[in-house]
């Protein structure tokens, strides 16, 4: 029999026999250990480890404690490394425990990574292998830490607080962080127009032959159908179809020896009425295709101009420039009534309700009829003004708009031209210098266009809720607009037309808004 035996400090033990003759293995220790080993008088136990020999009678026993020695020489016992990996566990988890809230913060995803910001340093590959040593390669920090993670999930496990993250499903995620995961359009489109700037786009010009190329007195939408009229000093009478692509002409009625000067559709839009320096007026029937003739009266010599539709459709009210306004029945095209008023008058416009209407002169004052008795109720000074050109109502009656000879826009409240003589303006709208010869507001009384014929691209589009003018309209670089003299919007605002004095008709498309 062979024996090893290692020299191990201990107290209280006696002294082993000699006459085994064991081979004594001593550990290395340091020089201040041997010190101390002298100065106490310690025995030293022996243990006896036995080798299998050939005269043993149980080989196998004896060869598994030979391995069983060797391994506690080379790696110490299994119970201290056992004791040692869970002493690191039980003081990893406190930690985990106390830091759970952090640790879940910081492990989300971020929202995305910048590959030109984020730089990666040059790390040594971490050695786990303490047995079989190899040469240890440079990798990224990310690699490094995935080898870290690798190797703690390996030997620790996978902590509980990181399995609820990775089975945490889509919906329990926070609004926030699934948010901003992503990019793209989150907003909607708003409903309220917006001030500042107008999102437009300039569509294709309506085609035009070079005889129509005359100033142009009148442009208007169809009440319900994608069509567009315009009419001028041509002659002509134009219907365009419009798409906002080609805008293709339909149909061109010649108006023989008859400047056309205003023309309205009905409110049912199957017939067109149509003014010019005649006594008689003409509707166009599009339905029946054919061009009728309305005289006024037996002794009419008044060139008749301007008119106006009332919103319900019952009446055509022509304006004469010695004061007086013709009321004619709009289904038997008769005359109703004739009204007289002090001054000339140059604009007239309803409430949508059609119950009353504003009249406006050169003496700067308006004057207020009840349409079904068709007798003034009320008069108000508009103010600065010693000539009011245009008007308009706002659909929500909640302002009164009146463009002024010397530029000057004024935007009432509407409860207060009712109430007061002198009403005062809510805003003055100072961007135009030269007369003003339409005020024209949108369906949604949002959108506000006005424009003035003595100057080229003297047109502007005001914000209403803010009352502030658009800054991008015009564009500078529009030179095609010139001198606008009619405009008008589609029923449902979705487009903007306006005519000029080369008889051109161009057409914007108003991306707020979603419908013709």
């Amino acid at each position: 029999m062979v024996s090893l035996i290692e020299n191990i400090d201990t107290s209280n033990v006696d002294d082993a026999d000699d006459s085994d003759a064991p081979i004594e293995v001593t550990t290395k220790t340091s020089k201040d250990e041997k010190k101390k080993k002298k100065k106490t008088n310690k025995t030293k136990r022996r243990i006896q480890y036995t080798l299998a020999t050939e005269q043993d009678d149980h080989p196998n026993k004896k060869r598994i404690d030979e391995e069983s020695a060797l391994t506690h020489l080379v790696f110490g016992d299994d119970d201290d490394y056992l004791e040692e990996i869970t002493s690191k566990a039980v003081t990893h988890k406190k930690t985990d425990t106390i830091k759970t809230d952090s640790v879940t913060v910081e492990s989300k995803k971020p929202a995305w990574i910048d590959t030109e910001e984020v730089t990666e340093e040059i790390v040594r590959e971490p050695n786990f292998n303490q047995i079989c040593p190899r040469k240890r390669q440079k990798i990224t920090t990310g690699e490094y830490e995935k080898k870290l993670k690798f190797e703690y999930e390996r030997v620790m496990g996978r902590p509980a607080w990181a399995e609820k993250l990775l089975n945490k499903t889509n919906e329990e995620e926070d609004s926030d962080e699934e948010l901003f995961r992503r990019t793209g359009n989150y907003l909607t489109k708003s409903s309220v127009l917006r001030a500042g700037t107008i999102d437009c786009l300039r569509c294709a010009d309506f085609k035009h032959d070079v005889a129509h190329s005359k100033l142009l007195r009148s442009v208007e939408f169809h009440p319900s159908a994608r069509i567009l009229l315009t009419a001028g000093r041509s002659q002509y009478l134009n219907l365009y179809q419009v798409d906002g692509k080609k805008n293709e002409r339909i149909q061109s009625l010649f108006f023989e020896r008859f400047s056309i000067d205003t023309t309205h559709f009905t409110q049912d839009g199957n017939q067109v009425i149509v003014t010019g320096d005649r006594n008689f007026f003409k509707v166009y029937d599009m339905i029946e295709g054919k061009i009728m003739q309305i005289p006024m009266m037996r002794g009419f010599e008044e060139r008749l101009g301007k008119f106006e539709l009332s919103p319900d459709g019952s009446l055509i009210v022509f304006i004469n420039r010695n004061g007086q306004l013709h009321f004619v029945s709009a289904k038997s095209k008769e005359l109703i009534d004739t009204t007289q008023i002090s001054g000339n008058i140059n604009s007239i416009t309803f409430r949508h309700d059609s119950e009353l209407m504003f009249v406006a002169g050169d003496e700067g004052i308006v004057t207020v009829f009840d349409v079904r008795r068709r007798a003034a109720i009320h008069r108000f000074v508009d103010d600065g003004s010693f000539s009011t050109t245009s008007m308009c109502v706002s659909p929500n009656q909640q302002y009164f708009i009146t463009g002024q000879k010397s530029g000057i826009v004024n935007v009432y409240s509407y409860d207060d031209v009712l109430k007061s003589g002198e009403p005062k303006p809510i805003k003055y709208l100072k961007n135009l210098t030269t007369p003003i010869q339409n005020v024209k507001i949108n369906s949604s009384s949002e959108l506000l266009a006005i424009n003035s014929y003595h100057l080229s691209r003297a047109i502007r589009l005001v914000h209403m809720p803010t009352l502030t003018v658009y800054e991008n309209f015009p564009e500078f670089h529009d030179k095609k607009i010139q001198i606008v003299n009619t405009l008008d919007f589609s029923p449902n605002s979705g487009f903007l037309t306006m005519g000029n004095n080369n008889g051109k008709v161009l057409l914007y498309r108003l991306k707020h808004y979603t419908n013709y």
